[in-house]
C-alpha cells in the first residue's frame, strides 16, 4: 500500500476533489487530502471541512492569505497531516515558487524524509525565475530549492514543461491537464442526472438566464488580460446577445464601452456562478468565447471553460494566447 499526501489549495471546491476520488479508487493507494478550511477563489470565499470523502480521507488547516496561492501558507493542520499520514509520495498540487511548497517541503524533512516529492505547475511566464510579481529573488530561491528536493513534477501544459526545462528541472515531468466530469454533462440535454441534479435543457436554461438565441457567452475573470473588450468590440458588427459571467474590476469600465459602442441592451453581465453551475449556465450557451490577450504579467495557462464548454456541447472560440491553442 502506497501512503499519498497531496496539498492542494482549491481542494476545498467539491468538483475540484473528483480526481482524488479517482486516484484514491486506484489499488494500492492510500489517500489523504489536505485542503484550506477557507480559501478564496474567484472572489468567492470557499470553505471545507474535515471528513471522510468516499474512498479518501479530507483534511482541513487554517490558512493565511487565503486566495494568494503564491505567498499563502498553512498556520495549522499542515503538520499534523504530515506526522499523521507518514506519506510514501507528497503530491504538492502547488506552484514550485509558492510559500505552501516551501513550508511542505520543510516539514516534510522532518517527519517524512523518505517520501518523494512532487509539485504541480500551470506557470508559462516565469522564464529564466523573472516572476511578475515581487520578491523575485525570493521566489528564485524558493524554486530551486523544490527542484532540489523534488523526484518529479506535473505540468498542465506542454508549454509549462518548455519553461519549467529551461528553467533547468531535468527531473521527470508529466503533463495533466485540466478534466471535467462528462457525468455532469449528458450527451442529451435532460438525458442524465449528476451529482448536481438533471441538467437544463437549453430552452429551460436560456429561460432561466434570460438569453435569447442565439447566445455567445464568455465566463470568467472580469480582468483586462481577458479580453472581453475585444469580444464586446466584435459583437458591434456581429448582432448576437452576448452575455458576460463574471466579476473583477473590469465590470464597471466593459459597461460603459458597451453603452459606448451602442451595443448595451444586447449584453447581460451576470455574476460568476459556482462550479458546480456551470453545465446549466452553459445549456443556454451556443458559442463560448475565450478571447484572452498575453502581457507581461498573465498569458492563459489552461482555460477550464474552454473544456466546460466542449463538453456542455458549445462551439467554442480562444485567442492564441499561452495554453489555448494546445487546449482547443
Amino acid at each position: 500500500m502506497i501512503r499519498v499526501l497531496a496539498v492542494d489549495h482549491t481542494a476545498g471546491i467539491l468538483p475540484f476533489r473528483k480526481k482524488f476520488a479517482a486516484l484514491a479508487a486506484r489499488p494500492g493507494i492510500d489517500l489523504t487530502v489536505l485542503a484550506p478550511d477557507r480559501w478564496v477563489e474567484n472572489y468567492r470565499t470557499v470553505r471545507a471541512s474535515s471528513g471522510q470523502e468516499g474512498n479518501f480521507k479530507l483534511l482541513t488547516g487554517g490558512v493565511v492569505w487565503p486566495g494568494y496561492e503564491n505567498r499563502a501558507f498553512f498556520r495549522s493542520g499542515l503538520g499534523p497531516a504530515i506526522r499523521n499520514a507518514r506519506p510514501d509520495v507528497l503530491h504538492l498540487w502547488e506552484e514550485p515558487f509558492s510559500l505552501l511548497t516551501l513550508q511542505a517541503l520543510a516539514l516534510a524533512g522532518i517527519w517524512a524524509p523518505r517520501a518523494k516529492s512532487l509539485f504541480f505547475s500551470s506557470d508559462n511566464l516565469s522564464h529564466g525565475f523573472r516572476y511578475a510579481y515581487r520578491p523575485s529573488a525570493f521566489y528564485a530561491r524558493v524554486e530551486r530549492r523544490a527542484y532540489h528536493r523534488c523526484a518529479g513534477g506535473t505540468a498542465v501544459s506542454s508549454e509549462v514543461v518548455e519553461v519549467l526545462r529551461g528553467k533547468g528541472f531535468s527531473k521527470p515531468l508529466e503533463v495533466i491537464p485540466l478534466g471535467v466530469d462528462l457525468a455532469e454533462y449528458p450527451p442529451q440535454p435532460g438525458s442524465g442526472s449528476g451529482e448536481y441534479g438533471r441538467r437544463a435543457t437549453p430552452e429551460e436554461a436560456r429561460a432561466r438566464f434570460g438569453l435569447e438565441p442565439p447566445v455567445v457567452a464568455f465566463a470568467g475573470r472580469l480582468l483586462h488580460q481577458k479580453g472581453v473588450d475585444t469580444l464586446l468590440r466584435a459583437a458591434r458588427t456581429a448582432g448576437q446577445s452576448i452575455a458576460i459571467v463574471g466579476e473583477g474590476p473590469e465590470r464597471v469600465p466593459l459597461e460603459r464601452l458597451a453603452a459606448d459602442l451602442g451595443i448595451g441592451e444586447r449584453i447581460r453581465f451576470f455574476p460568476l456562478v459556482p462550479h458546480a453551475e456551470m453545465p446549466a449556465l452553459l445549456a443556454a450557451v451556443d458559442v463560448l468565447v475565450l478571447p484572452s490577450r498575453t502581457t507581461p504579467r498573465l498569458k492563459e495557462q489552461f482555460g477550464r471553460v474552454l473544456i466546460e464548454g466542449m463538453a456542455a456541447g458549445c462551439v467554442v472560440v480562444g485567442s492564441s494566447s499561452g495554453a489555448i491553442p494546445e487546449v482547443l
